[in-house]
């Protein structure tokens, strides 16, 4: 007795996605939008962005500029969906944000600032270059990691 039958393809199309749908997120919970880039902005008024992996800076076109000695921020950090959309995750389904910096002695780097999740603060430690990059944490993986964000600190920037 056949229970049934790959050989008709509706059945076989769809356990090829029931399957492909359960492996999408091995960790048994909910996943929401899916980010394809972020924005960084100060006082509302956008200093970088990455859309589908190209960095935008907004000041200068190269770099976001810290003054030495000094401090740029809060920074809020928002996500962009594929429409263009701009969100924050919500921290209560388990999302959180994390970072890295490549050149600690020259960039310091506050998170979470003011207890938010999605604001950060750049300090200007020494004059000189560095980079910093962001990974939207969601409970126990990655769902979005950025590129590089340059960063130059510089005397008497304001």
């Amino acid at each position: 007795m056949k229970l049934f039958s790959f050989a008709n393809p509706f059945v076989y199309t769809i356990v090829i996605i029931t399957g492909l749908f359960l492996a999408a997120c091995g960790s048994g919970h909910d996943h929401g939008p899916t980010p394809v880039g972020l924005v960084l902005s100060v006082d509302g008024i956008d200093i970088a962005m990455q859309e589908e992996g190209t960095i935008t800076y907004v000041e200068n076109g190269s770099h976001i500029t810290v003054p030495h000695g000094g401090a740029l921020g809060p920074i809020t950090v928002q996500f962009i969906k594929e429409d263009g959309e701009r969100f924050f995750p919500d921290t209560g389904d388990g999302y959180g944000l994390r970072f890295s910096v490549q050149n600690q002695n020259v960039l310091g780097f506050q998170h979470p600032v003011n207890n938010n999740q999605w604001m950060i603060s750049l300090q200007g430690l020494n004059e000189g270059t560095s980079t910093f990059s962001l990974e939207l944490w969601h409970v126990d993986h990655s769902d979005f990691e950025s590129r590089n964000f340059q960063v130059q600190v510089v005397a008497g920037a304001s």
